[in-house]
């Protein structure tokens, strides 16, 4: 006996394709979508109607995505092993590209805390069954460096909750959501377990509505579980053959969710009941 265990959201479907290895994704401050290639080392803008408008080339393999509210976008790129700060008008500049003299390993997802100050992580890209054992760096609108939290087994994803109190990070080789307190200067207070999933989840991208519940992209099962605050399972999307990775809410309502696939390299959207909130 066949079990079918897909589980469609709302008004799935499939909005651009022939993104190669879709990342992102992230609205601005218009309202609009943009995503990477990190195979082609481009950025583009995608409109509602799933056309790709090519921005600009990284040169490298860029990765996370995120927008401040001046409108400058910044871009966590693991090749160039940089955050770079792209400003409207498409000038690129190198933001953040070490930590006390050392070379950052190849940053991954980023997002900004409430005071301006920018969070990324930074997985050391070792193979399995390495934990690849990593940091997460803030970077002061300055542009000065510190460690966030460490010793985290390949910290991928990372938000902030909609009050910014909390810090959101996935641990894929850990299986692992955890949570870090910040205060109101954006420092750690203390880490708390959210959720440990079964393997291979693999836990990448995540984005939190205003709620407080949160959408985590789970590619190894092909999945984006739907859980509370305290990490009880709401609802698990799953489709056969999208491979979920990174996440961000979007559109006039900010209902619609888009995901980053990179099995079909396609973006995906769907509809959520409760809407989320901007990145920055």
């Amino acid at each position: 006996m066949t079990i079918d265990l897909t589980n469609i959201p709302p008004d799935f479907k499939v909005l651009a394709s022939g993104v190669r290895g879709p990342e992102g994704p992230a609205i601005d401050s218009k309202g609009q979508l943009h995503v990477v290639s990190s195979e082609d080392a481009a950025i583009f803008r995608v409109s509602d109607d799933g056309e790709l408008t090519e921005i600009i080339s990284t040169g490298g393999r860029p990765n996370g995505l995120v927008f401040n509210s001046k409108g400058d976008m910044f871009v966590a790129d693991a090749k160039l092993k940089a955050i770079l700060k792209i400003d409207s008008d498409g000038k690129s500049e190198t933001f953040a590209e070490e930590y006390e003299g050392t070379a950052f390993g190849g940053p991954n997802d980023l997002c900004f805390l409430p005071n301006g100050d920018l969070l990324f992580t930074d997985p050391v890209r070792r193979p399995y069954p390495d934990p690849a054992i990593s940091p997460v760096y803030r970077v002061t609108p300055e542009g000065k460096v510190s460690a966030f939290a460490n010793e985290l087994a390949y910290p991928n994803g990372i938000a902030v909750s909609i009050d910014g109190t909390r810090v959101y990070v996935s641990e894929s080789r850990a299986q692992r959501l955890v949570a870090f307190t910040v205060d109101d200067s954006g420092h750690l207070l203390d880490q708390q377990l959210i959720r440990r999933f079964r393997e291979p989840g693999k836990p990448d991208g995540l984005a939190i509505d205003v709620d407080g519940n949160i959408l985590q992209s789970l590619p190894g099962i092909r999945a984006i579980a739907y859980i509370n605050v305290d990490g009880k399972l709401l609802d698990l999307y799953h489709l056969p053959d999208w491979a979920p990775a990174n996440i961000a809410f979007g559109g006039s309502d900010m209902k619609t969710v888009f995901v980053c696939g990179s099995a079909q390299n396609s973006i995906y959207q769907f509809r959520h009941p409760v809407a989320g909130a901007p990145l920055y």
